[in-house]
């Protein structure tokens, strides 16, 4: 079987707080997010057989406990995915994946066939603002993508639910740009937005430090990062619909919010 491969990390403790994972990168996604840091994995094609990246996790099973499936967006692929993420099981693997929430009904599958141990799903915008979803994934900025802003969100809300029913693990998280997408109002409209999709204040919702020096569009490429603190200010406005939120920065890694300290 092929996979659209991009690249991978061998042993990785960022991309799964609290495991070490090798990371794979699959080619491909539905959006032109402006911000996307892998953009290179978007255009081009490398078709390898998928015995090479079982031959990686093999190689790097004595040091890791899990594998995580990254992109681009790794379910467009959805039966080297199934493979690799049953290979991965039947070698002791935990299995992570992070996504964009297009495909649920890919989501749904692996869950059914219990290949998968946590979704990671990216809320990039508010989920009851279709236009904002639209800026967030480039269909403002680029003629050619042709997909309907309103039926993304809908799939994302889709894919959350789903998790949340299957009792898996599930983490949400918005990458902040400043400028762009992630002003207090904005985080407070998806906050919010999550709240009242899934009916509670309990989902884990990070705010990841976005960083743009690479990003797809180079207009963005000269915003600076916001610091650990501006991100603990937004989530102290986000706070006001979740409770269970964490923020990710370059310098402090992976830190759940106490808010009596905040």
């Amino acid at each position: 079987m092929k996979v659209n491969y991009g690249s991978s990390v061998p042993i990785s403790t960022v991309d799964w707080h609290g495991k070490v994972s090798i990371v794979f990168f699959l080619r491909g996604c539905p959006y032109l997010c402006p911000y996307c840091q892998n953009h290179e994995l978007l255009f081009e094609s490398n078709l390898v057989d998928t015995s090479l990246l079982e031959a990686e996790m093999k190689k790097s099973r004595p040091f890791v406990s899990s594998v995580v499936f990254s992109g681009g967006e790794p379910l467009m692929q959805k039966d080297a995915v199934m493979h690799l993420a049953g290979f991965a099981k039947k070698i002791g693997l935990l299995v992570g994946i992070h996504t964009n929430g297009y495909y649920p009904h890919v989501m749904a599958e692996l869950m059914e066939k219990g290949l998968v141990d946590k979704f990671f799903i990216d809320v990039k915008a508010p989920l009851d603002d279709a236009q904002k979803y639209a800026k967030a994934i480039g269909c403002i900025d680029y003629n050619d993508i042709h997909i309907d802003p309103q039926n993304v969100v809908e799939r994302v809300c889709e894919s959350i639910n789903l998790v949340l029913e299957k009792d898996i693990e599930l983490e949400l998280r918005t990458t902040i740009i400043r400028d762009f997408m992630g002003s207090p109002d904005e985080v407070s409209e998806i906050s919010k937005s999550l709240n009242e999709l899934t009916g509670s204040r309990e989902p884990v919702y990070v705010l990841q430090q976005g960083f743009a020096e690479n990003a797809m569009m180079e207009s963005l490429r000269g915003i600076k990062p916001l610091s650990r603190d501006e991100l603990l200010e937004l989530a102290d406005v986000a706070h006001k619909f979740l409770n269970n939120i964490y923020v990710r920065t370059k310098e402090k890694g992976n830190e759940k919010v106490n808010f009596e300290s905040v």
